[in-house]
């Protein structure tokens, strides 16, 4: 073994709790140090995905969020505390410097903006994979169609109350969000944390469903990602899996199958 094989071995010893187990093993954890991510958004379900992800290694956390920390974030939002609120910091700035002290082995770019069709492809460009911390479709569709049209895997999930839904999507494998929906849902029949509320434990169960599904993908063990749609619900206890693996061959879906991407052409 070479002395910079041996080294990157001792490198790895922070993440022995990972490594033990088998199906990530020593190799998926170089994969994930060598892996890209780019989280959109940095509110609950963002925080708290960059959180896991930056603990578990994976080399590159690019974080996107225009908003700045506000009191009512801090009873879910991982990252952030009183100072950051009081400042009104940007979510991503705050982010990123709490992540730094917690894994300086990453890197982390923090970027205040918001995602739109003028940027999006820019943001998710070298990355690996992207993940759902956005509270809307719009955003949702935006990243699908960067997703599809550049082949880069991506994680749905959002939640509200003590609701909420993941499903892993792998372009030219699995379904993709506009096959399960190929409309925009109306906003205004929709649930939403302003009016619903949402729980600090909702945030944390399917920040984690996303997570696992991030780290299958980025440690390359495509044999174990989730072809379902998971759908929980933390009040009743209840976990439902949608079977969504026909969608891509009976959905007639505009990106998909014809290759139109509506929401990149804004």
């Amino acid at each position: 073994m070479t002395t910079d094989a041996r080294r990157a071995d001792s490198d790895l010893s922070r993440y022995v709790r990972q490594t033990v187990f088998a199906p990530l093993g020593p190799e998926g954890q170089r994969r994930l140090r060598a892996a890209s991510v780019l989280i959109c958004g940095c509110g609950a379900l963002g925080s708290t995905l960059a959180n896991m992800l930056v603990r578990a290694g994976v080399g590159r956390v690019r974080i996107v969020d225009r908003d700045r920390v506000d009191l009512h974030n801090l009873q879910r939002q991982v990252l952030f505390d009183e100072e950051d609120a009081a400042e009104g910091r940007p979510k991503a700035l705050a982010a990123a410097r709490r992540l730094a002290t917690i894994n300086s082995d990453v890197v982390i770019e923090p970027i205040v903006d918001e995602m739109t069709a003028a940027n999006m492809e820019r943001f998710a460009e070298g990355m690996d994979v992207m993940v759902d911390g956005t509270d809307n479709f719009p955003t949702r569709f935006l990243i699908n169609d960067t997703a599809v049209k550049h082949g880069t895997a991506w994680v749905y999930g959002g939640c509200v109350a003590v609701e909420g839904q993941v499903m892993a999507i792998v372009p030219g494998r699995t379904p993709c969000l506009r096959c399960l929906l190929p409309e925009e849902p109306d906003p205004a029949k929709l649930p939403t944390c302003p009016t619903h509320g949402i729980l600090g434990p909702t945030v944390g169960v399917i920040a984690s469903l996303e997570a696992i599904e991030a780290m299958k993908l980025l440690a390359g063990r495509l044999d174990a990602v989730s072809r379902w749609l998971t759908v929980v619900n933390l009040w009743d206890a209840s976990f439902r899996r949608i079977d969504v693996a026909r969608l891509r061959e009976s959905a007639d879906c505009p990106a998909c199958k014809h290759r139109r991407f509506d929401w990149l052409g804004g």
